[in-house]
């Protein structure tokens, strides 16, 4: 039996960050916290070590989800999906940069969202024997 996967939902939109979960938690899935800011998702990844991030570019906060999932990478290996409303030339390279599992335009696709979570997930597996109780 698998184990649920623990999601950290970075989001600054209320209604955005509440439909998210809902879908996520239909897929299965663990939305064990959800924040505004990148600041709160760095304390958040610290404290409760989720097995994913899904992380919005464009936060409130003084930093964005990208230096956020810089930091975070810095601490640790947990992957980011980087879900974003806008997308521009140096954001996407800034993005790419640090080698996310994603990176999604909104509105996301649920399916294909969690295509990618599962294929992160499903490598974990075959290569390590995470998730399996």
């Amino acid at each position: 039996m698998r184990k649920k996967i623990k999601i950290l939902e970075v989001e600054d939109e209320a209604i955005t960050a509440f439909l998210l979960a809902k879908e996520l938690s239909e897929c299965g899935y663990e939305v064990a916290s959800r924040v505004p800011t990148g600041e709160k998702a760095i304390v958040t990844a610290r404290e409760f070590k989720p097995d994913i991030i899904l992380m919005d570019i464009r936060l409130a906060g003084k930093i964005d989800g990208i230096d956020a999932a810089i930091r975070i990478k810095a601490e640790s290996d947990i992957p980011v999906i980087f879900i974003t409303g806008y997308e521009d030339r140096e954001m996407r390279e800034r993005a790419v940069a640090i080698k996310p599992w994603g990176i999604f335009i909104k509105p996301v696709e649920i399916i294909e969202l969690r295509k990618s979570i599962d294929a992160y997930f499903t490598k974990e597996v075959n290569a390590h024997g995470s998730f399996v109780q």
